[in-house]
Formats: C-alpha cells, structure tokens, sequence
C-alpha cells in the first residue's frame, strides 16, 4: 500500500513553532466522492480468519500493489485494525483487555433488551438491534407480595432480555470487521486512470 501513497503531495504543516512536510492524505476524501459513483462496481466479500489484504489483491487483481484500491473502496484509515484479528491474535488481545480467559468468557460487559413480550410466552416483536439496559432493570424482578425491586424500574420477562459477556462483544467487533467491498476487477484500469486525475 506504500505505494499508492507516493501519489500524494506533501505539504508543510506549522507545529510547536517547527516546520514538518508531511504527506497530505485528505486527498483520500477527493478519491472517495468519485469512488462511491461507481458503487454499482462492487460486490460483498467475507474475509476468512487469518486472510490479508495484499494476499487478497494479489489474488483477485493478480498483484499485491493493489492493496490500496481494497483500502480504499472500504475507507479504511489504518488497516492493521480494521481488519479481523486471527482466533490467536484475538484471542491473546481479549486476554490482555480484560487480565485471563476466565473474565473473557464469564465477565458481563453488559445487559441487553433483545424483544417485547406481552406475557411470559407471547411474544410482540424483536428488538433490532437490541437496546443497552441498566443492570438494574436487567435484575429487577417481583417479590412474592407482587413488589419490585426497583420501584421505578420497569421489570422485564426473561425472554426479553440477556446478558452480553466480554468475549460476545469482542467476538461480535471483530465479525463485524470480516465484511468488505471489492472493486470488480473489470474496473481496476479506470480506477487507476481515476487516481492519476485526483493526484494531478
């Protein structure tokens, strides 16, 4: 990808009274607004575990260089981190976030209201996508004299609410991240052209 930045221009930026050249990436934003007139040239790819985004251009557009367009078409800033973590590499992260694998696994990072219910077996609808809740209202329940709790908490049936734990969570940023773009290679000789235009 360090290619495609030689494209861009440098430019002096003042800071603390010193004088840095420094290279001008708001270009991209140029690059972007003509890039997303030809969205129709695109199609969804699934990332596998561990896939890499030069490997992936070197397949689909049969050379490596062309990481950028990948990056690009999916306006990524820094790559390393958009990109999913392979299960090792994620799997050491969380450990480091949260301290072991047992508070990954059985910590709650939070409670969520997933669906209505009308009673404990009729169900109104799904909530999508589900709605952070106070732990409060996720313990909240009634006594056996018909009283809450928390008085001014609105107490939920089970099937309407659930707990999220730290490796849920996780695991669902880091799903998320598998889903990209890519530019149909019939296109790559005008997106090129098209990078030659905005850096002229």
């Amino acid at each position: 990808m360090s290619k495609f930045f030689n494209n861009y221009k440098t430019t002096d930026y003042e800071l603390f009274g010193k004088t840095f050249n420094l290279t001008n990436i708001t270009l991209r934003y140029k690059f972007k607004q003509n890039l997303t007139k030809n969205i129709y040239n695109f199609y969804d790819y699934t990332l596998k575990d561990g896939e890499r985004l030069d490997h992936l251009s070197d397949m689909y557009y049969g050379n490596s260089d062309y990481v950028w367009v990948i990056v690009l078409a999916n306006d990524m800033i820094d790559p390393q981190f958009e990109i999913p973590r392979p299960y090792d590499e994620f799997r050491k992260y969380v450990i480091n976030k949260y301290g072991s694998w047992e508070n990954v696994v059985n910590g709650i990072h939070h409670y969520e209201r997933i669906a209505i219910y009308k009673n404990e077996n009729e169900k109104i609808a799904d909530i999508n996508p589900p709605i952070i809740i106070d732990k409060k209202i996720y313990d909240n329940v009634l006594n056996q004299n018909g009283e809450k709790l928390y008085e001014d908490l609105p107490v939920l049936f089970d099937k309407e609410k659930t707990e999220i734990t730290n490796l849920d969570y996780e695991t669902e940023l880091n799903e998320k991240k598998r889903s990209i773009k890519l530019l149909d290679s019939s296109q790559l000789n005008m997106i090129i052209d098209l990078v030659e235009s905005v850096f002229e």
